[in-house]
């Protein structure tokens, strides 16, 4: 098939930019990128010629796609997070920069030390494999829920050369027998914080993520509960808990950590909402 990419480009932000996708630029380029591997600049210098007409199919399909709210993460099958490329799909929760946080919290506290590290409800696992490919030294273990989460993370692991643990939990069921005994200095953890009668008020892209990884319980503190409370005893003496929480519940999680833990504190995001909770075991 005969085509320009610019011309395929400028066509797929117009099918985008109708169906109010916001960045629709970005968003064609991502997916002409996918299919194309070329650069901007190669797009803008591009001349008409042919190429196999299963490939332009293929972009066309994943513009409608995205034209009808599918995640862009999904469609491009991976996504940035802390400059490495993790596995995304519609079986885990996709990595947001706002989590990036998290790991340089423990980068910028944990550097150059041994850790051991606990990444509670892991989904993707880039919390945790972000830590033990950043912090090599390192021991880090994986847990979640759902086998379908911790086949992505397993991947995950494989892809980034990031050899940790994967373990297959429901934290809301208390702490297993195989960890009673494991202490760690981090117990790290994006659990689900939003409130279920608000799922069906999110965003379309949001609502195809998997609801296991978003409902936070009535009040959305469902998880926060069970991490403050059970899994806070699997801390060493002076480690710590860091966790993210919904923008309108973090002072009440900080309330709930200040129950178990000491020198708890409330920390901010880049956009200056209340978002971050850490606690230290005495």
């Amino acid at each position: 098939m005969r085509v320009k990419l610019q011309d395929l480009l400028r066509q797929g932000e117009i099918v985008l930019k109708e169906r109010k996708i916001e960045q629709y630029r970005s968003n064609a380029y991502c997916l002409l990128h996918k299919h194309f591997n070329v650069s901007r600049a190669q797009v803008l210098l591009s001349q008409e010629q042919d190429y196999p007409e299963a490939l332009v199919l293929a972009y066309w399909a994943d513009i409608r796609a995205r034209g009808e709210r599918r995640p862009l993460q999904h469609l491009l099958g991976s996504w940035e997070f802390m400059g490495l490329s993790f596995i995304v799909n519609p079986n885990v929760l996709i990595p947001r920069p706002e989590t990036e946080w998290l790991v340089e919290y423990v980068l910028a506290h944990y550097q150059g030390k041994p850790v051991r590290v606990l990444d509670l409800c892991t989904g993707s696992g880039c919390i945790g494999l972000s830590i033990k490919k950043l912090l090599p030294e390192s021991q880090v273990t994986l847990v979640d829920i759902s086998d379908l989460a911790l086949e992505v993370a397993r991947e995950n692991s494989e892809a980034l050369g990031a050899a940790v643990k994967i373990e297959k939990w429901d934290i809301l069921q208390g702490v297993p027998f195989y960890l009673e005994k494991e202490r760690y200095d981090l117990v790290i953890s994006n659990p689900p914080y939003i409130k279920t009668e608000e799922l069906p008020t999110l965003q379309p892209e949001v609502r195809e993520e998997p609801a296991i990884a978003l409902d936070g319980g009535q009040d959305g503190l469902l998880y926060y509960r069970a991490l403050a409370g059970e899994w806070s005893a699997l801390l060493k003496p002076g480690g710590e808990m860091l966790v993210e929480t919904g923008e309108d519940t973090g002072a009440q999680v900080l309330a709930l950590f200040e129950q178990h833990l000491a020198a708890c504190a409330l920390y901010p995001d880049y956009a200056g909402l209340p978002r971050y909770v850490t606690g230290r075991k005495e």
